[in-house]
């Protein structure tokens, strides 16, 4: 391992640089509405997905790195000009890399959420035209394994010329050597200075012969402080506190972020809520829950809600028109093509006497409902049991037919259930 004092040699040769990034116009309307939504989750006529201020921050955190609305976190690749458009960190980076290519060299690129890696890997893909291989928690660190972590950045290392490696900066820690790397971006920060600076010390190993470039993406604006921003100067005090015995180098926390200094001066309203099946696509499950819901209040049942997040005892939406009823058990997935099994008519048809004593009187249908397919063996069992399944052709049809906008959607996942 290395000496205290070879360390400081070596970061000697170090620069950093904090890059400033203009917020894009998408990233500043999704911001906006973030914080309205925020301000009016006492208001009882409004429903408010942010109930805390921890909800709030963690979102907009995700936001200046990946702009997209509140629980669209299922990756789903767009454009690469359009997606540069919206995102100004990712078309930094695809610059910079550019221009690391031109040298010849290497870089290292950390963030700790596996959407956000896996994301970078697209893009630079489609840029460069090769896989960067990501390292986190889900590698395996045992070095008889065959695609051990050690291995797989040995192999990074063996290759000549231009290379690029994403890396979780919590799962690569001592130990860990990349010397032939020599450009560093922190693509997302991390809460703690000095696990940032341990991040950034695997470049700086014996045997790394090329002057360091560490880079800090930050994306601001001129009329208000954006999380990134507060971020940044958080951090640099919290690292100036490290040579401090008393101090220490103490996490950045939530309570350190006030609301009041990160609100834009003016609500941007030009968002289109409008739910097509790319967004749908992009849906977590509860709010793919949510659109089910919305969907069937569009086709006129006047008594509809989502079931709780747990013991739901199998069905995820309830509709209801006068004595008919529909009861939906949905199953949602990133994976494209992707085929779910019969635990669709299963679940639904266990859910079926629990609904039918808690609403007597109605004759329910039973449905599945996907944003991908299902098997034969699922439509086998559904058409022997009377349950109807509804795939991504038959979704996308039904998108068509009725206009669903993602407020809409989010009314029925973070309203009261008042039913329960």
């Amino acid at each position: 391992m290395d000496t205290s004092e070879e360390l400081d040699e070596l970061r000697a040769q170090e620069a950093r640089w904090a890059r400033r990034l203009p917020i894009s116009s998408i990233q500043r309307s999704l911001y906006a509405k973030a914080i309205e939504d925020f301000n009016k989750r006492n208001d009882p006529t409004f429903v408010s997905p942010f109930k805390n201020h921890l909800g709030l921050l963690q979102y907009i955190r995700l936001l200046c790195t990946d702009p997209r609305r509140y629980g669209l976190s299922v990756f789903k690749p767009e454009p690469i000009k359009q997606y540069r458009e919206a995102s100004p960190k990712l078309d930094w980076l695809l610059k910079q890399l550019i221009d690391i290519k031109k040298k010849d060299q290497k870089a290292i690129v950390f963030c700790e959420f596996k959407n956000i890696q896996r994301l970078l890997q697209h893009y630079i893909r489609e840029q460069f035209d090769f896989d960067a291989d990501i390292i986190n928690g889900d590698t395996s660190a045992s070095a008889g394994h065959n695609l051990s972590r050690q291995k797989r950045i040995k192999a990074f290392q063996a290759k000549p010329g231009f290379g690029v490696i994403i890396l979780s900066p919590v799962a690569v820690g001592f130990g860990v050597n990349i010397q032939e790397a020599n450009h560093v971006i922190h693509y997302m920060r991390t809460w703690n200075p000095a696990k940032e600076d341990q991040a950034t010390d695997r470049a700086y190993r014996i045997g790394q012969k090329k002057d360091v470039y560490v880079y800090y993406p930050v994306i601001t604006s001129n009329d208000f402080t954006t999380f990134d921003e507060k971020s940044d100067r958080l951090l640099e005090h919290k690292r100036s506190l490290a040579g401090d015995v008393l101090n220490g180098c103490p996490d950045v926390t939530m309570a350190d972020f006030a609301i009041d200094e990160i609100v834009p001066a003016e609500f941007a309203k030009d968002l289109d809520d409008t739910v097509t099946l790319d967004v749908a696509l992009q849906m977590d499950w509860r709010l793919f829950e949510g659109l089910a819901a919305a969907l069937w209040a569009k086709q006129g049942f006047s008594n509809v809600y989502c079931t709780p997040r747990s013991g739901d005892n199998g069905v995820d939406v309830v509709a209801i028109r006068n004595s008919e009823g529909v009861l939906i058990q949905t199953k949602s997935s990133g994976v494209d093509g992707y085929k779910h099994g019969w635990d669709t008519v299963k679940e639904v048809i266990a859910g079926h006497a629990y609904y039918q004593r808690r609403h007597p009187g109605v004759t329910f249908q039973l449905a599945g409902l996907s944003n991908q397919y299902f098997n034969s063996h699922a439509y086998e069992n559904a058409n022997l049991n009377g349950v109807m399944l509804i795939g991504q052709d038959e979704l996308s049809d039904l998108l068509e037919r009725f206009s669903v906008n993602l407020a809409e959607v989010e009314r029925f996942v973070y309203a009261e259930e008042q039913v329960f």
